[in-house]
């Protein structure tokens, strides 16, 4: 059965994504001396980075509803994921790594020797970091492979939100993984398995959960605000990241996502009918693109615009304009390819 609502809460957090990526680009925020950015600012910048949870969370919701509900078979759901997500992942990202490999300084200096080169090339496929979103394939397949312990969780008769509670607080503990060559794709997989298996329950609970919460998604959204209030207050509004035997005190981030996560659902399904009269073509394209647009925005982002002179400082209308642009780009491109190469670009794009 299609869900609209969750279509739409896809399309918006690809937009999300986007708009975290370009706050460097517009120069909005100082990565150099983040306290020195106004209140509005940090929120802004707190509430739309790590858009990452929430497509975590969409992920476990339509593990459930679509792959679980169906009769999920293993063999084929993996070969689907290797087929759709690795594939892409590996044609789009090889040449870009093999380039900065050799002809960017900061890359040349890590190797020596072939034997060195093929080792950083191996090192960069599997941490994804020479882009800004590729990270996330990696772990995404580490959390494909882990599909039989949620199936468990699924099958589960109780114990549910317990789980997740504890998920949690291992989550916030361990944080996110150092953003570097070694990648903790384990640490990952921790990290935000809570807001995956919360995207599984929601799912599961669906009829329940909106019938009960229906008019009650201000609690969430107050219980968002508040913990913005407080990350705001503490200096915790960016995204930590580091070594899993390293104790940095609790992350706050992962709580704050993984509320906004219940509002957004909650939102989404309450005015579905609205987004169906005013907006349903934006946020639908912006979903049937959604993957192709989380690879091809690192190219137009990192590679075209400081080519062009496109980062500098331009403000929020710079922001507004440049996402709408890198999402124009990223569409059209994605576009000629599908017409071009047919079903097989989703080998070539992910869709």
């Amino acid at each position: 059965m299609f869900l609209s609502f969750i279509n739409y809460f896809r399309g918006f957090a690809i937009l999300l994504i986007v708009i975290g990526h370009l706050f460097g680009t517009v120069k909005v925020f100082n990565y150099d001396n983040p306290y020195m950015n106004t209140i509005f600012t940090k929120s802004i910048f707190s509430l739309v980075s790590g858009g990452t949870s929430l497509f975590v969370f969409i992920s476990g919701f339509l593990f459930h509803h679509v792959f679980y509900s169906r009769g999920f078979n293993f063999k084929k759901f993996l070969i689907n994921k290797l087929k759709n997500v690795l594939c892409p992942y590996l044609i789009l990202m090889t040449p870009v790594v093999v380039y900065q490999l050799l002809y960017v300084p900061r890359y040349q200096k890590l190797h020596t020797t072939t034997l060195e080169f093929f080792k950083y090339l191996f090192l960069s496929l599997y941490s994804g970091t020479m882009l800004l979103s590729t990270w996330y394939i990696p772990f995404a397949f580490l959390l494909f492979l882990s599909s039989p312990i949620f199936i468990k969780f699924i099958e589960m008769k109780k114990y549910h939100k317990t789980i997740m509670f504890v998920m949690l607080l291992l989550g916030s503990i361990v944080h996110r993984p150092a953003h570097d060559f070694t990648v903790n794709v384990f640490q990952a997989l921790i990290y935000f398995s809570p807001v995956y298996c919360l995207g599984i329950y929601i799912s599961m609970e669906k009829d329940s959960f909106f019938e009960k919460f229906e008019n009650k998604s201000y609690i969430f959204g107050l219980i968002t605000l508040g913990i913005l209030a407080f990350q705001i207050y503490t200096g915790k509004f960016i995204n930590s990241h580091k070594s899993i035997l390293i104790y940095k005190g609790i992350d706050v981030v992962i709580f704050q996502k993984f509320f906004m996560c219940l509002y957004l659902v909650l939102f989404f399904n309450k005015y579905e009918k609205y987004f169906n009269k005013v907006c349903k073509k934006i946020f639908e394209t912006l979903a049937e693109y959604s993957f192709p647009i989380f690879f091809l925005h690192n190219y137009i982002i990192q590679f075209l615009y400081p080519a062009i002179g496109f980062e500098k400082e331009s403000g929020y209308i710079g922001l507004i304009l440049l996402t709408i642009l890198t999402l124009f780009l990223s569409i059209v491109f994605a576009y000629i390819v599908k017409k071009i190469f047919k079903k097989n670009s989703r080998y070539l794009i992910g869709g």
